[in-house]
């Protein structure tokens, strides 16, 4: 009998990567998990992937959680900091909204018996800039759930995938420059020549799920991160041009101007200390994973451009 595999998030970005992925490889059963199974985009992928048991389920209720992981061998789990409840949460005090969250599933996963669980972490940035930006509590939150669920080894094994910097960004973060009305600005406090390490969500979340779950033996107690390489705003911006015809650049903005505190600190740590703290273990393990990972290039080709986002 194939191994059912629980995906929290399937909706998302994430999780709807996981979903497809796994899908088309016909090896396991799939259980997507959303707070709404009949919403909109849970019934498009309802059509979309036939044989997939979806099921209501909210990480803020245990219960529906200890519920939906029942039976589940693997559980692919990911908390989502920049929604409305946890943003509204964490403004009145509770800066562990994404935390609770992210234990609720381990322990859910725990009382039902689940083997394993794959978490999509990242780094604490206050590990990394060595106590000098300990308010990305995005980072933080992840981390302190990916730490929570290693120190229950002795009830589950815990996986840890970390994802990249988003190419999504780019899209999030651009407009059309009011000088000319034409050229497409990337508006971001990176400095030009900061290279990051870039994930096409939708397209590179999958396939590394999938390694790590055939591979478990070699990933248990590693660090997996989520990237097709590292590249700087202005090759993202080259590229869009290349492929779009359109003119671009890539533009420094102030630090402050993104407003939160959270973000302030995030794109500092990321400009001193790098995402990933630099490392690049994943560019030699891209190479084992059979997927042609997103570049600038193949990013902008396959997501087009239909303006700024709004």
């Amino acid at each position: 009998m194939s191994k059912i595999v629980a995906i929290v998030g399937a909706t998302g970005q994430q999780g709807g990567s996981v979903l497809k992925l796994l899908h088309a490889t016909g090896k396991y059963q799939l259980r997507a998990l959303t707070r709404n199974p009949d919403g909109k985009q849970a019934l498009l992928l309802k059509d979309k992937y036939q044989g997939v048991d979806w099921v209501q389920a909210n990480s803020d209720d245990p219960a529906s959680l200890r519920e939906a992981f029942q039976g589940a061998d693997t559980i692919f789990a990911v908390t989502q900091f920049f929604q409305a409840d946890i943003e509204n949460r964490v403004k009145s005090g509770d800066t562990d909204a994404e935390y609770t969250q992210g234990k609720n599933m381990v322990d859910a996963a725990i009382a039902a018996g689940a083997k394993s669980m794959v978490l999509s972490s990242l780094d604490s940035m206050k590990q990394l800039s060595h106590g000098k930006y300990p308010g990305v509590l995005h980072f933080e939150g992840k981390h302190k759930i990916e730490e929570y669920l290693a120190s229950k080894s002795d009830k589950i094994k815990g996986f840890f995938v970390y994802p990249g910097f988003y190419m999504e960004n780019y899209v999030q973060f651009s407009r059309v420059s009011p000088e000319d009305n034409q050229t497409v600005e990337f508006t971001m406090p990176l400095k030009p020549t900061t290279k990051m390490p870039l994930v096409d969500t939708a397209n590179d979340t999958g396939p590394v799920v999938a390694y790590v779950l055939e591979n478990p033996e070699e990933c248990l107690g590693e660090v997996v991160e989520i990237s097709g390489g590292y590249y700087d705003g202005q090759e993202m911006a080259k590229a869009f041009t290349e492929v779009t015809g359109k003119p671009s650049r890539y533009v420094q903005i102030p630090y402050e101007y993104v407003g939160s505190d959270e973000l302030v600190q995030m794109f500092k740590g990321q400009d001193e200390f790098g995402y990933f703290g630099g490392r690049t273990e994943f560019i030699a393990r891209n190479k084992k994973i059979q997927h042609r990972f997103s570049t600038p290039t193949s990013f902008w080709k396959n997501r087009g451009w239909a303006g700024p986002a709004k």
